[in-house]
């Protein structure tokens, strides 16, 4: 006898036990009344015991979601994924949220007397799926073709920052572009991937004349790396960009691709850093899926904390660990101490790393609007290099850290020379 805890809706039961009789012929299937109550009652087992089975759900969270968060959660012994008409994207975002097996209900057959022939099974009662197919190792390799996360098997794979917030203006764009920059400046070959696939202007921050059009990737038919080098556009030096789209109303066509994206291009720079909508798009909530950082942006108005609530919130929601959540303060002012106890007890918040990057004032947006990021990224700034000290210590804490003198001292958070203000390179820009 094998130990299971599914849920899923009442209607689709019978389809879903029909599935997880393909799966294990052995198995013993405790039914969960809520995602809650399947969460909590996989926490309380003994790792290892019970096996996930999740199918399609009514209301409230996705499927998708609820099998990322018990697959974050680590204790379930396996997590499948039963739903209906499976696409590519939807494959490849359990793959990176690291669910085991996708199972394709629209292409089991049928069991019309599943229900008929036994006691009706009360919510949190035990069933027995019936006899089918050989039992099957709960394994990666049985998703039909679905490969098991990268995340944390290799080795080579660059870190990726997600740049969220949940209202505009904080200064999102200028957070992502810098951080870029920063790395480039230390040798780091960085992406720059814009995920507000609408309304993005990274571009314009480094004035660039060409475009990254991600919805040119649905007419492609095939996505391959070498198509991929061919879409990234170089904006600064060691500054690749992709995204946003070249139309608005063509984001939707980039969604099935972002995955793929984000996996080659953490193979292939050392670094990513992802801008995104206010919005959480598909397209942002792969990514968030992804981010080994994700890194809330406010900046201390009014609303400041309900935001970050929400964000937060949604991506714990979204499977994402929290030990990966951490809070940026923008546009912050040095002479005052950071508030470690905003957000303490919002969901996400509760022990997330807090990093500032200090006011740059108008200069910031006047050369960002020049096409200047570049420049804006050069040492001696305030703004500069605080920003060069929030992504020195998020590096180090991966273990990524370049091994460049620049980048320790930004670690240690000590400056290499006299603070500079941002006023000559502004008439420059003018």
């Amino acid at each position: 006898m094998s130990e299971w805890i599914m849920y899923c809706s009442e209607k689709d039961r019978g389809a879903v036990m029909g599935a997880l009789a393909g799966l294990d012929g052995d198995a013993v299937a405790l039914l969960a009344t809520s995602a809650d109550d399947l969460r909590l009652k996989v926490a309380q087992s003994d790792p290892g015991d019970l096996g996930v089975m999740v199918g399609p759900v009514a209301d409230g969270v996705s499927g998708i979601n609820v099998a990322a968060a018990l697959a974050n959660d680590g204790n379930a012994r396996c997590v499948a994924l039963a739903q209906g008409e499976v696409s590519g994207s939807l494959r490849s975002r359990a793959a990176r949220a690291g669910v085991d097996v996708v199972i394709d209900l629209s292409e089991l057959p049928s069991f019309p007397g599943l229900e008929a022939g036994r006691e009706e099974a009360r919510d949190g009662g035990r069933v027995c799926p019936p006899p089918a197919a050989p039992a099957q190792d709960c394994a990666p390799s049985l998703a039909q073709g679905m490969a098991p996360s990268q995340r944390s098997t290799s080795s080579r794979r660059a870190p990726v920052l997600v740049v969220c917030s949940g209202r505009g203006g904080v200064g999102k764009t200028a957070v992502a572009v810098t951080l870029s920059c920063v790395a480039a400046r230390w040798g780091m070959r960085a992406c720059l991937l814009d995920l507000d696939l609408s309304c993005g202007n990274a571009a314009s921050c480094f004035g660039a004349s060409g475009k990254s059009d991600l919805s040119a990737l649905a007419g492609a038919g095939e996505v391959t790396p070498e198509l991929l080098r061919r879409t990234a556009l170089g904006v600064a030096p060691s500054v690749s960009l992709l995204g946003p789209c070249d139309r608005p109303e063509n984001a939707e066509l980039a969604w099935p691709y972002v995955g793929g994206v984000i996996e080659w291009a953490a193979g292939e720079f050392d670094l990513v850093v992802i801008d995104t909508s206010t919005t959480f798009t598909d397209a942002v909530a792969q990514a968030v899926q992804e981010a080994d950082r994700l890194v809330i942006v406010s900046d201390g108005r009014s609303g400041s904390v309900a935001s970050l609530a929400r964000m937060s919130g949604l991506a714990i929601r979204l499977g994402v660990a929290r030990t990966r959540v951490v809070r940026l303060e923008n546009r912050s002012d040095p002479r005052e101490k950071i508030n470690y106890a905003l957000g303490r007890a919002e969901v996400g918040l509760e022990a997330a790393r807090v990093y500032r990057i200090f006011d740059g004032g108008a200069e910031v947006t006047d050369l960002l609007a020049a096409g200047q990021a570049y420049d804006l990224s050069e040492p001696g700034y305030p703004f500069s290099d605080s920003a060069a000290t929030t992504l020195a210590q998020m590096l180090a804490e991966l273990g990524r850290l370049p091994e460049r003198d620049e980048a320790r001292r930004a670690a240690e958070g000590t400056r290499a020379g006299r603070l500079r203000s941002l006023f000559g390179l502004r008439r420059e820009a003018r």
